[in-house]
């Protein structure tokens, strides 16, 4: 007789896959400055960066999906102990300076947009679009899950405008590019551009932790797994196919916002308004969620240490100095903090996360009660 599951094959396998592709494509995925930097400058070598960006996602979300599942570990402090023991802070730390970094792009990106558009000074344009993500903010939960319910609904659809009008438009330069093997690079470099591009994107993980109390067995975190670095292969390759079709147009390449500047040639105005009211409500909610989650790491810390929560006055602090900080990396531009801040940080992710995960957490997965007590007393 086959065995009778609890929960159906959507909440085991598509679900954690649903709500993990819907975190990691926020704001710096709208822009396609990302996928332009690890995969589309390379042009057709970057089909070695998605294999393992593909690779990379398959590993990390399985592995780390039957941490969960193997240690009942559906919270992100429970779960991160698994593998970094006392040392958990590390990665609150590499996470808070990625979060900085991610808030400063999304200022950079509007910025840029609003620059080109409205010829607004540069820092002008980040200091608008930062402040509005702190206002946010500073409304409270209810109306960053209402303007993130609206942004979901918003994002889907400009991503199938944007991939169907581009690929369509392009599909004979994509073509060309294909036959004539343009590209630049190596393929080794693609391949560690993919490595980097996944290791900095783990961060996303912890957020599909809260569904993964339905999985019942190691098959389960495999195919949900799976899944999940289909998702994220799917809208890396459409993207990366769209970009490739204007490989050859340094004005797109080398773009603060490469959609931003496809959408000057292949679409409408419409479009183009269209794109540009998804982009900044994207950018914002991104924003706003980082924001969100500081300063909500920082609470949960201050009540272990103390059994207190930061009030009001001491929330809109927290989300004033970060506003601050991100303003300030904003002036660096959105291709450097790309490719030197997610860059650099990617490395560190590896280090902290991925080479932990693959050592200690499958060790763990194989032999839960190896060294208990000492876990025990992370």
């Amino acid at each position: 007789m086959s065995k009778q599951h609890k929960y159906g094959v959507f909440y085991r396998w598509f679900l954690p896959a649903i709500i993990f592709q819907s975190v990691y494509m926020g704001g710096g995925f709208t822009t396609g400055r990302e996928v332009m930097e690890y995969a589309g400058k390379y042009g057709v070598y970057g089909i070695y960066s998605i294999i393992m960006v593909t690779i990379g996602f398959l590993v990390a979300a399985a592995l780390s999906y039957e941490l969960a599942r193997v240690f009942k570990a559906f919270d992100y402090r429970t779960w991160i102990k698994q593998i970094l023991w006392k040392f958990w802070p590390a990665f609150d730390i590499a996470y808070i300076i990625l979060a900085i970094i991610v808030i400063a792009v999304v200022g950079s990106a509007a910025a840029s947009i609003l620059e080109d558009m409205f010829h607004l000074p540069y820092m002008l344009g980040a200091i608008v679009i930062i402040s509005a993500v702190g206002l946010l903010h500073f409304y409270g939960r209810r109306a960053i899950e209402a303007f993130e319910t609206i942004g979901t609904i918003i994002l889907y659809l400009m991503y199938a405008l944007l991939w169907a009008i581009t690929l369509k438009a392009a599909w004979g330069n994509i073509n060309l590019a294909f036959a004539q093997g343009l590209s630049s690079g190596t393929p080794g470099q693609a391949a560690v551009a993919g490595i980097q591009y996944f290791a900095y994107n783990m961060v996303v993980i912890p957020a599909v932790l809260f569904t993964l109390d339905r999985l019942e067995s190691r098959k389960d975190s495999l195919m949900a797994g799976i899944i999940s670095s289909a998702f994220v292969m799917i809208a890396f390759i459409l993207t990366w196919l769209s970009l490739l079709g204007f490989y050859t147009n340094p004005k797109v390449v080398n773009a603060n916002v490469p959609w931003y500047e496809i959408m000057k040639i292949v679409g409408g105005l419409w479009l183009r308004g269209f794109y540009v009211l998804a982009v900044f409500w994207t950018l914002i909610e991104t924003g706003t969620g980082m924001i969100h989650s500081i300063v909500r790491r920082i609470d949960v810390q201050l009540k272990e240490a103390k059994g207190i929560h930061l009030n009001r006055k001491q929330e809109a602090t927290i989300a004033t100095v970060i506003i601050i900080l991100a303003i300030a990396m904003a002036k660096f531009g959105i291709i450097a903090l790309v490719a030197k801040g997610y860059g650099t940080l990617a490395w560190v992710f590896f280090a902290i996360y991925f080479i932990p995960l693959v050592t200690v957490g499958v060790i763990r997965i194989l032999n839960p009660e190896w060294k208990k007590e000492l876990w025990s007393r992370a």
